[in-house]
């Protein structure tokens, strides 16, 4: 999963900018935010964002400032403007940035820009410190669709046990139907999505914690039985989790 760090001095526009889009169906975890430029680059030495999501002015430092103090690390940067203003786009450029987005934001602009730069960031990618978990979901395209609601609704629930009437009742649909928009849309069951989900977010937490144990992170994930999610794990990546560990973060 790619990491997003959220730099805006504005309260309510952070804090929009944090919920509004469901950043774990594009493959996006938000590690933090920073209130100005100053916590921002002490924020992007300690974390290593793989993007930051930033106001160009605000108090003690602005986002250039920003940017020329953390220029010996590599993020993509993606830049929020309260105008459109030529000279700012233009001084972006020089520090690599391609994503220019207007304030006042709307939701559908910020959603594709972060697709396509998603997508620019997976093509380019030729990085192997970790291992690349991110064929195991289809993703999730269409806004406002039966399907997001689902993913969603799984995003946020994957912890806990639940069933498929559960999620059907709470969704206000019928499972079959469900079943069906998943099917059509994704190709793969809820059930089969849902484990895939539960091993990515599995995945994304040893490599956080190498020595983190089995039991902990079936957990985590939403498994009651270890010894079951090693076996799920293995019928997706392979192998159990400790020789995933030996073979794929230690190699």
């Amino acid at each position: 999963m790619y990491k997003v760090l959220i730099v805006e001095d504005e309260h309510l526009i952070r804090k929009w900018l944090t919920y509004t889009v469901d950043y774990q169906s594009l493959g996006l975890v938000i590690i933090g935010e920073a209130e100005n430029g100053k916590i921002g680059e002490e924020m992007i030495r300690q974390l290593k964002p793989d993007i930051v999501l930033t106001d160009i002015n605000m108090p003690v430092y602005d986002a250039f400032t920003m940017f020329e103090n953390t220029k010996d690390i590599s993020y993509q940067k993606i830049i929020l403007s309260g105008y459109n203003d030529f000279l700012n786009a233009k001084k972006a450029l020089q520090y690599g940035v391609r994503n220019f987005i207007t304030k006042p934001i709307v939701e559908e602009e910020l959603y594709d820009t972060l697709v396509t730069l998603i997508s620019e960031m997976e093509e380019s990618s030729n990085d192997d410190s970790f291992y690349d978990d991110r064929q195991l979901l289809p993703k999730v395209i269409t806004k406002n669709s039966v399907e997001q609601e689902i993913v969603q609704w799984i995003h946020q629930h994957y912890a806990e046990r639940f069933t498929i009437a559960e999620l059907a009742y709470d969704l206000g649909y019928s499972e079959s139907y469900i079943y069906k928009c998943m099917k059509e849309h994704l190709g793969i069951t809820i059930n089969d999505y849902l484990s895939r989900y539960r091993i990515k977010i599995a995945i994304y937490l040893i490599q956080k914690e190498h020595s983190i144990r089995v039991y902990e992170l079936a957990e985590k994930v939403g498994f009651s039985d270890y010894n079951y999610f090693n076996k799920v794990f293995k019928k997706y990546m392979g192998m159990t989790i400790t020789e995933f560990k030996d073979t794929r973060l230690n190699p």
